[in-house]
């Protein structure tokens, strides 16, 4: 009798551990790593297949399972310590998810896997030995609560779930960043620019995304400020080299300009800009660049150039506030808006201003009200 029950516990035990394992790993690969693997997906496949996060999460959760329990077979893990079992399929699962920016420029090393695997080996084979030589023979007998059970197993789980995420790739830029491609290459560009949209961080790869999205969409002087800038005008165009998802060669044909090793950003965009017949794209870098780079004087003289036409109304958002920032400051009341609109805006800012004399508190509480413009980066950015 005790002996059915034994094993009709074992059974449940088991069902429940490949259960929770496969739903782990299910949602790990279809959810939090999707656009990592949609990455990886992209470098090796040749056909025209498109990468489905929901299909690959279904066949490497059962694949992994299968491995488990077979595994299992000779190991066998028993009892409170069935949940031990998974420890290889926890460290492959893990393997495969742990994608970098290696796939761009090279220089991946297995050591710290093949370290990994020989270690989680040892640890593997010597439980199953030791559980099922020393302890499992001097309780095989013993009544054992079925809660009991599952609790140990499930705090087993908890512990291999959290090795998991340790040595999978937990990047949150890189992973913004394919998130990004992803929602773009399939024609979303507002669902690519949310990504990380409320994050004050954002890597230089990230912003340079933005910045090509929005300018894409004819946007970039209407909201690049809407977003972290922390790399003043470097952060506009991507590395030479390529180490995320976005091409170089994709914005710099798309400019009509090339990189110049010894070159930065803005003196490319400045030499290439100086010309008679400069490309709307182009125009729009540039100024953005002057704007990032708080040379206000320079930003009025080449919007001028560029622009001769334009009537203030006309222009983006971020070069209107731009115009009235310098008026402000060099004292000069010429500059006229069909709205009043922005005006009243930037007096509220200098209540704001006036109200606090920390510096620290006073940027804090602009922030709050006009945290997505440019006045606020002018003023307080970086």
């Amino acid at each position: 009798m005790r002996n059915n029950e034994e094993r009709r516990l074992q059974r449940v035990v088991a069902y429940s551990c490949a259960t929770l394992f496969a739903l782990f790993s299910f949602f790990f690969i279809a959810k939090y790593q999707a656009a990592l693997l949609e990455l990886l997906y992209d470098n090796l496949a040749t056909g025209k297949l498109g990468f489905n996060p929901y299909v690959a999460g279904a066949v490497v959760s059962v694949a992994l399972t299968l491995l488990a329990v077979w595994l299992n077979r000779i190991a066998k893990f028993q009892r409170e310590w069935t949940a031990m079992a998974y420890l290889p399929s926890t460290l492959l699962l893990a393997f495969i998810t742990d994608i970098d920016r290696t796939i761009y420029t090279g220089g991946w090393s297995p050591w710290g896997w093949v370290t990994i695997f020989v270690v989680g080996l040892f640890v593997y084979m010597f439980f199953s030995f030791i559980l099922r030589r020393i302890l499992f023979e001097k309780i095989k007998n013993a009544a054992m609560s079925a809660n009991r059970v599952l609790w140990r197993n499930l705090l087993l789980f908890v512990l291999l779930f959290c090795l998991c995420g340790t040595l999978s790739n937990g990047e949150e830029n890189f992973k913004r960043e394919a998130l990004v491609v992803s929602y773009y290459k399939k024609g979303d560009a507002d669902a690519a620019l949310k990504v990380g949209y409320k994050s004050l961080d954002a890597s230089q790869q990230l912003t340079a995304m933005r910045a090509y999205i929005l300018a894409g969409e004819g946007l970039l002087g209407e909201r690049v400020f809407e977003y972290p800038q922390l790399y003043a005008s470097s952060g506009l165009l991507p590395a030479a080299v390529q180490t995320s998802a976005l091409s170089p060669d994709s914005v710099y044909s798309m400019l009509g300009i090339a990189p110049v090793a010894g070159k930065s950003a803005m003196q490319l965009l400045e030499d290439a800009a100086k010309g008679d017949r400069v490309k709307p794209l182009l125009k729009d870098y540039y100024l953005t660049a002057l704007l990032l780079d708080k040379r206000l004087v320079e930003f009025k003289e080449q919007l001028s150039r560029l622009y001769p036409e334009a009537s203030a109304d006309s222009l983006p958002k971020h070069y209107r506030e731009a115009l009235l920032l310098h008026a402000e400051i060099d004292g000069n009341s010429s500059l006229s808006l069909s709205s009043d609109t922005l005006f009243q805006m930037f007096d509220s800012l200098k209540r704001i201003e006036n109200s606090y004399d920390d510096v620290f508190v006073r940027g804090n509480y602009v922030r709050k009200s006009f945290g997505r413009t440019y006045w606020w980066y002018f003023l307080y950015g970086y």
